[in-house]
């Protein structure tokens, strides 16, 4: 007796993206289904949010609820080949220039840090602009393209910034949303990351089968060096501190599905150094061992090792810039308050 194959749900649009039974996301959970594209159980699959984690097995699922002996069915009709979706990319007119780069949030942070050229220059080179899908202090949030490494637009990713300490907003801090329909702000009570995909909605289509890429993967193919690191701003901070390497961004851990061939792909034949956050050293050790795998020249530096939780390179750089600019005190007492380490600060007076 065969026993039935079960897998998780090839994408063919938002039908095929489902609410999560453990974090109540929308469109985030894969359903495990059998050869004949039919789902298990509700509850049997993958949350795509890294953040959620949710993962119910097959056998997981039949070992909880044994009395269900679909597991046992041999006769199986012969699968149909799934059709192939083509990839959909983003018009390049929505990289417009941008006319509201002043109200910026993380602009605003970096010019204040590195001065308006080297801000400008960094947000030129990468294409970041401005959303104003959530305002906060006077200012709005910022748009991450990905732009793959022939030039086409692959995702609008839209993030919200405090423009004094240059930090993701969090889920507490008192956040203006842009309403389309009235065309107003309006205070935004949900308790979520502030991240948004913009692609989307900008374009009224929700049927897009779009794939996300590398964060500066343009830049790749003339790179003779490439860093990588979690954060999207903490690309565009190490290039301008660092700038004889080149930097991307995963956008995440597991962001873009970062080791698959397809992703990975530019990365070969260049010289690669991955920067893991603070506590995720062995994760990306990890991950580093699957892109050798095809050959790609790459380490993993310790640099955060050791270092406080949600530390990352750029913090670091950022840590070394103000200690050769001599700050103060004070100075360093609130940058320490800023970054949340304020408690590992001792001072002999």
């Amino acid at each position: 007796m065969n026993a039935p194959k079960y897998h998780l749900q090839k994408y063919a649009g938002m039908s095929t993206r489902h609410t999560c039974p453990q974090c109540g996301h929308k469109g985030e959970f894969t359903y495990y289904v059998d050869e004949r594209n039919i789902p298990i159980d509700e509850s049997c699959g993958r949350c795509n949010r890294e953040r959620c984690g949710y993962h119910l097995t097959p056998s997981e699922y039949f070992k909880a609820h044994p009395t269900d002996k679909r597991n046992e069915f041999d006769t199986w009709k012969q699968a149909e080949a799934p059709k192939a979706i083509p990839v959909s990319y983003l018009p390049l007119t929505l990289l417009a220039a941008d006319t509201h780069r002043s109200k910026n949030n993380l602009f605003r942070f970096m010019a204040k840090e590195f001065g308006e050229v080297e801000a400008n220059r960094v947000f030129d080179t990468y294409h970041v602009s401005t959303s104003k899908h959530w305002a906060f202090m006077n200012g709005l949030s910022t748009v991450f393209p990905q732009i793959d490494s022939q030039g086409r637009l692959c995702r609008l990713k839209v993030m919200g910034y405090n423009p004094i300490t240059g930090k993701r907003l969090k889920k507490n801090d008192t956040v203006q949303l842009w309403n389309m329909k009235f065309k107003k702000y309006v205070p935004d009570t949900r308790t979520i990351d502030r991240v948004w995909w913009a692609d989307k909605p900008a374009l009224n289509n929700y049927e897009l089968n779009l794939v996300q890429c590398l964060f500066g993967c343009h830049l790749i193919k003339d790179a003779a060096r490439v860093g990588v690191v979690e954060s999207e701003k903490s690309a565009l901070i190490c290039s301008i501190l660092m700038p004889e390497i080149t930097w991307i961004a995963t956008g995440g851990c597991n962001g873009c599905k970062w080791t698959e061939a397809a992703v990975f792909q530019p990365l070969i034949g260049k010289r690669v150094v991955l920067y893991p956050d603070s506590g995720m050293f062995a994760k990306w050790e990890e991950k580093a061992e699957i892109l050798r795998s095809s050959g790609i020249d790459i380490t993993v530096s310790r640099a955060c090792k050791g270092l406080p939780d949600n530390w990352d390179i750029a913090d670091v750089l950022l840590r070394e810039r103000h200690a050769k600019k001599g700050m103060t005190v004070g100075e360093v007492l609130a940058y320490a308050t800023e970054i949340g380490v304020i408690n590992q600060i001792h001072i002999n007076v």
